[in-house]
């Protein structure tokens, strides 16, 4: 699991363009990269396209250095992200108006 540098609710307040790094205590750079990508994703972040990163100390635990960043509108992650969202609403099953519902009881 990530060790993440910024805290959560540190997170909502970031500008777009303001790169956040994040670290894993994975035992290999692949791995790191994963749980660094699904950590991204989980909080509406993008990874950045770096295949090696950085490995460092964070007191006795070495752990590996990854760069995410949120999406600005104009990017191409933006336009993916907006079209996963748009492609999900779309295949949503209708529900029952509320007041159908209502009416019932």
């Amino acid at each position: 699991m990530p060790i993440v540098s910024p805290r959560d609710d540190e997170l909502l307040g970031l500008p777009v363009e303001k790169p956040i790094m994040v670290d894993s205590n994975a035992e290999t750079n692949a791995l790191a990269i994963l749980e660094i990508e699904r950590w991204c994703r989980e909080h509406g972040l993008v990874r950045a396209r770096e295949n090696w990163l950085r490995t460092v100390l964070q007191g006795e635990v070495r752990v590996r250095r990854g760069v995410c960043y949120r999406p600005g509108p104009g990017t191409d992650e933006y336009r993916e992200l907006e079209q996963a969202i748009e492609g999900r609403v779309a295949n949503m099953p209708p529900t029952t108006d509320s007041m159908e519902l209502r009416r019932g009881d």
